[in-house]
């Protein structure tokens, strides 16, 4: 985390100090980044503990978008109340429906899902993420993630600390071909371009010509940094080269091996191992290697000896402890996920899961690392959405109050879908209509399916009417309209009369 004095951003000597710390926190995640993607290989024997990790934590926590709602306040004592002490009306200010549709457009055509995605997955690996926002031609609200390794967001000094800006740096060329590096510096009210010509001594000079006044209420970007500095592996690092090494020794042993030289006991050979040559010099006989081989392609060996010095072939082998060594293995990788808290898929606990309710489980250790997570990214969602509807309520004089939007982030992880289908047809005349479609694990449209079973009941109705009009005309006055039909229709009729009254609630 990088603290900075806000008002000393355009001062050059002051901006060289800031710029060395944000690079070195992007050496940092340029580091984890590569011993992710296993890009600096160092060892003949590479574990991807790190992609293994990452991946799994992502789809559990970044798999399924954010959920966000419009929760208007409906407690009328609350409301008096807050009013009458701040003079703050609470959920009265816009139409809730016409705020949903809204926040949900936004959300749409940034992608939301894979954008959130994304973000997850750059905060696992380098233990922060960022995304610039802004209002394109087309006065769209625009959320786009930004490379974790040559971005930094910057904080004050105050209590709680609070962002002021993002940095990025990155290398480009000049119309004459030439790199320079370029540092972009954001805050709430401008934008900020530094260069460096990569060649010169480290002398970053202020482009005033490219800087921009920006006028958003809060500094236009995501960006979530991990508190303790650290990212999902960082903490098991020297457990998981451990482990590469042990693997890595027994694989050359099994190669040395291989290549076992064969000891006689017992048995001269006929030919010298070392002759000269022509000139004097000493050379391995080619007889004696022709002899060699034949000894070890021969089906039967004879070797001299008596019953006190018997002689003998064998190999000089590598001696390897396979106990020893599996028990270092299992304990290595025991250690490694119990510290990630990222549960291993191979362990037999996954194949005894026979429900859900088990499955969650085994993901227990996980769900506590994400907690910190979760907290992290909602407050940052709620930041991004309190810039845009402050924008939106400029722009267009309109009183949405971003404090209204709910945020619940849903775990993917495989369910039980009878079980689920269950539980909330349990909850029908307790909760709305519209909360059970949500909540059912199909992707289902509820405005559509909703309107769709509107429009069934209206026409199963109107055709009851039209049955009715035919029907018997002996029949009394006071008779109910569904006592004229089959039990089995009468009892269908009153459910499709009471969805009907639920819908146009």
């Amino acid at each position: 985390m990088i603290q900075v004095n806000k008002d000393f951003l355009k001062n050059e000597n002051y901006i060289k100090t800031v710029i060395e710390k944000a690079k070195k926190e992007m050496a940092k995640k340029q580091r984890r980044y590569n011993r992710y993607t296993r890009s600096e290989k160092k060892k003949d024997i590479d574990i991807a503990i790190e992609y293994y990790a990452t991946t799994i934590a992502t789809g559990y926590f970044g798999g399924i978008a954010p959920e966000m709602t419009i929760k208007q306040e409906t407690n009328k004592k609350k409301i008096s109340i807050l009013k009458k002490l701040f003079n703050k009306l609470v959920g009265q200010n816009a139409d809730k429906e016409e705020f949903q549709i809204l926040i949900d457009y936004i959300r749409e055509y940034n992608d939301d899902p894979t954008v959130f995605y994304n973000l997850v997955k750059d905060y696992f690996i380098t233990g922060s993420c960022y995304a610039l926002q802004y209002e394109n031609n087309d006065n769209k609200m625009i959320y786009a993630e930004v490379k974790a390794t040559n971005t930094v967001a910057l904080y004050d000094y105050s209590t709680p600390i609070q962002k002021v800006g993002i940095m990025r740096i990155w290398t480009e060329q000049d119309e004459t071909g030439k790199d320079i590096e370029m540092i972009n510096i954001i805050t709430d009210t401008e934008k900020l371009y530094y260069k460096n010509d990569i060649k010169q001594p480290k002398e970053y000079k202020l482009d005033i010509d490219m800087t921009e006044d920006v006028d958003w209420l809060l500094v236009p970007a995501f960006a979530i940094e991990n508190p303790d500095g650290l990212c999902i592996f960082s903490v098991v690092e020297s457990l998981i080269d451990a482990l590469e090494t042990i693997i890595s020794n027994n694989k050359e042993t099994f190669e040395q091996n291989a290549d076992a030289k064969l000891i006689a006991i017992g048995y001269s050979p006929e030919n010298e191992m070392f002759i000269e040559d022509e000139e004097g010099n000493t050379i391995i006989n080619p007889l004696r290697i022709k002899e060699d081989n034949a000894v070890l392609q021969a089906k039967m060996l004879y070797v001299s000896g008596d019953k006190d010095n018997r002689g003998d072939f064998k190999w000089l082998l590598k001696e390897l402890n396979d106990t020893a060594s599996e028990n270092h293995k299992k304990t290595l990788i025991e250690f490694i996920f119990m510290i990630m808290c990222v549960p291993n898929l191979t362990d037999t606990g996954f194949t005894n899961a026979e429900n859900s309710s088990a499955l969650e489980k085994k993901f227990f250790s996980l769900e506590q690392l994400i907690i910190q997570t979760e907290k992290l990214f909602k407050k940052e969602y709620l930041a991004m959405f309190e810039n845009f509807v402050d924008r939106i309520n400029t722009k267009y004089s309109t009183n949405f109050d971003f404090s209204e939007i709910n945020i619940t982030f849903k775990r993917n992880l495989p369910t039980n879908k009878q079980e689920v289908v269950n539980m909330w047809k349990s909850l029908r005349g307790i909760v709305s209509d519209e909360t059970v479609i949500e909540n059912l694990p199909f992707d289902i449209d509820t405005e559509t399916e909703l309107a769709k079973i509107k429009e069934q009941s209206d026409e199963n109705i109107m055709k009851f009417q039209t049955q009715s009009k035919v029907g018997d005309e002996n029949v009394g006055r006071d008779t109910k309209e569904t006592d004229k039909l089959p039990k089995g229709l009468q009892e269908k009729t009153e459910i499709n009369d009471w969805w009907t009254t639920r819908c146009s609630r």
